[in-house]
């Protein structure tokens, strides 16, 4: 008898050991959970900061190479500035066979000749020599002796002279064979050639 009440003592005492270790596995494996759920939820927060910063990163690195890019355009700028040439009126101008418009072109410069007008607009660009010939026949081209640039008759003009890039010697000239008006935009890029050009490299 007394074995058996030993023995159920034993089994009942196992028992209990077991359910409590049952119990302890049951709460560690919910607290296991818990502390991988919390994990997995700073994995994603963490995953979302991340992608956050990836985009800041992104719109800064673009912000960066805008201004990379202003900044090249603005040094280009500097070097080579475009300025405002004109210098005869203020806003639209009276133009016709005895009212021409003249300005010199700086050496080292391109010229802009760029302008709109009411009437068709003739434009040339004579040398220095060619000017006074042109001006001390009344604005007749018949004076004029040698080679110039010439342009057509038209209501608008965009065009580029070059040759002054490395020569200090040219005027432009517009002139229209009746009254009318043009409206100007005569401008200049400072471009320095490395070596003389147009009528100055004829030696």
């Amino acid at each position: 008898m007394t074995h058996l009440r030993v023995a159920g003592a034993a089994a009942a005492l196992a028992i209990l050991l077991l359910g409590g270790l049952l119990v302890l596995v049951a709460l560690d494996d919910a607290r296991a959970h818990r502390e991988a759920a919390t994990a997995s939820q700073r994995v994603r927060d963490q995953g979302g900061q991340l992608a956050v910063t990836r985009g800041q990163r992104d719109q800064v690195s673009a912000q960066l190479e805008a201004l990379r890019a202003e900044n090249a355009r603005l040094q280009a700028e500097a070097q080579n500035p475009t300025l405002t040439m004109w210098n005869t009126c203020a806003g639209p101008c009276a133009i016709g066979p005895d009212v021409v418009r003249v300005g010199s072109v700086p050496d080292t410069f391109q010229l802009l000749l760029t302008f709109t007008a009411d009437v068709p607009v003739r434009s040339y660009v004579f040398t220095f020599h060619q000017w006074t010939q042109f001006d001390n026949c009344g604005f007749a081209v018949r004076c004029v002796s040698g080679s110039y640039q010439a342009f057509d008759p038209a209501t608008s003009v965009d065009t580029t002279f070059t040759d002054a890039e490395g020569c200090s010697a040219y005027v432009w000239v517009i002139q229209a064979d009746r009254e009318g008006t043009i409206e100007p935009d005569v401008r200049v890029r400072y471009q320095p050639a490395d070596h003389p050009t147009g009528v100055c490299a004829g030696g």
